[in-house]
């Protein structure tokens, strides 16, 4: 499979989800932001007696690289973070935020992989009251299905696995 048809079917399997926004021509790569929103809350017999509510984001980057060097993916992550930090909103009623990059390679260092490996970032605010962040990150080789995740990533290799 080459690197573009992983790249469409990965964005297949997140089309039934999460809303889907396309880059133009990006000089890092991003081919797409795949974003996820969710609400719960909890109330006694009226909508108005509210004992919880929660709200849940998840917004992922998917790169489609030629070869995964510490510099790309270093660039990439501190894009991610950046425009990522813009998008999270701590306020009561936030539970989480997961900021995950996403990389389709033909090709990779093995520095590159350590570092991405290595790579995490948690952020709670105010205490966790208003909820956390967290930075996921995994790699796809595209012509072998080669994946490597960071600990937080783990949670990605069932959507891989439908690849």
């Amino acid at each position: 499979m080459t690197r573009d048809e992983t790249v469409k079917r990965l964005i297949e399997c997140y089309e039934g989800y999460f809303d889907i926004h396309y880059s133009e021509a990006s000089p890092i790569g991003l081919y797409a932001r795949c974003d996820f929103h969710i609400h719960n809350s909890k109330y006694v017999l009226v909508k108005s007696a509210k004992l919880w509510e929660a709200d849940c984001h998840e917004y992922v980057y998917i790169f489609s690289v030629d070869k995964l060097t510490e510099e790309v993916f270093e660039r990439c992550r501190a894009y991610v973070i950046q425009e990522g930090d813009k998008l999270i909103d701590p306020k009561p009623g936030h539970m989480y935020t997961y900021l995950t990059a996403v990389f389709i390679c033909d090709d990779f260092t093995k520095e590159a992989v350590k570092l991405l490996k290595r790579s995490k970032r948690y952020k709670s605010y105010k205490l966790s009251l208003n909820g956390w962040s967290e930075f996921r990150t995994f790699m796809i080789k595209a012509d072998d299905k080669t994946f490597f995740s960071n600990k937080a990533g783990k949670e990605s290799s069932k959507l891989v696995k439908n690849l």
